[in-house]
């Protein structure tokens, strides 16, 4: 994920225009360490990029599905009912004690464990971007692999399979592989279906781009709704960015400070440090900056 800030953007601040010239390794890891920081306590990514998502279908139309990311800039895809599309199995028992099946977000991945040793493909869909394609790779890779593509799926792309499926144990057990099917169309003037009739699928969906909620009814299932967006924003508001700036200086601040020293003795003087033993928390000009962008419902119930 890219920082919030650059280097030069900090360097603004005037107490890190030195530390830009003086340790500018040292002042990135501190940006890096601060847009972490700010993410997490905001419950946003800002940065522009592609996200997938997948959620629970059955949802009430006056309830939104809330995205995680906002504000949204476009919606590829709305998709539901995933559909068995590849079958993959190991029928090698004689040779392997372990076969497993699963999907990555770049590939069809299969691990095999004979007389305890592990061997691990992986089968890009950059290079087998269809589903026959795919399934012809397993099937060239003998050792046991085999793979079956479901009716009228040959031609779908590859990448469409859910990622994150599997590990599945495959040996003498074939394994199924899931695509969402049914496209979702969004409105147009078009009204919903009966909002009051749960198993009732709607006619299409309506966006808040600015809060990432997307009104629909959507059919009932458990992670039955896939969703493809692209959300953040082009440039980080300057808020943010300030925000980030005032806690790359006090991380590099507090890290000047010795924190196990309590008490100091200069000639006549006695200097008794503030107790650090509490929670450390952001600084109020910080979380007034960061006010405006926090995702509540994320920071309270993630």
């Amino acid at each position: 994920m890219p920082d919030l800030i650059t280097p030069s953007r900090a360097a603004q601040n005037p107490a890190l225009a030195q530390l830009a010239s003086s340790g500018p390794a040292y002042l990135a890891s501190l940006i890096s360490a601060a847009s972490e920081a700010v993410r997490r306590a905001c419950g946003r990514d800002f940065t522009l990029g592609s996200y997938t998502e997948y959620h629970s279908g059955g949802i009430y139309v006056r309830q939104p599905l809330r995205l995680r990311q906002f504000p949204v800039v476009e919606i590829t895809r709305v998709a539901s009912g995933p559909r068995p599309a590849l079958l993959v199995q190991n029928v090698d028992a004689n040779t392997n004690q372990r076969a497993t099946v699963e999907t990555t977000s770049t590939g069809l991945r299969l691990v095999r464990v004979a007389s305890a040793v592990a061997t691990t493909a992986d089968l890009l869909f950059t290079n087998y971007p269809t589903l026959a394609s795919l399934a012809a790779a397993v099937n060239a890779m003998a050792n046991g692999w085999s793979a079956t593509v479901r009716a009228n799926f040959a031609n779908w792309p590859s990448a469409d399979l859910k990622p994150l499926q599997g590990a599945l144990s495959a040996l003498n057990g074939s394994r199924d592989l899931e695509i969402y099917t049914e496209s979702i169309s969004s409105l147009s003037g078009v009204p919903f279906a009966d909002e009051f009739n749960f198993d009732s699928p709607g006619s299409g969906w309506r966006l808040d781009d600015e809060t990432g909620e997307l009104y629909a009814h959507f059919p009932r299932g458990q992670l039955n709704i896939r969703i493809d967006y692209r959300a953040g924003f082009a440039t980080i508001p300057q808020p943010v960015q300030e925000a980030t700036v005032q806690l790359v200086q006090d991380l590099y601040q507090a890290g000047l400070v010795n924190n196990t020293l309590k008490k100091a003795t200069l000639g006549a003087s006695t200097v008794e440090l503030k107790d650090t033993t509490a929670t450390s928390q952001m600084s109020s000009k910080v979380q007034l900056l960061l006010a405006p962008y926090v995702d509540h419902a994320r920071v309270i119930y993630r």
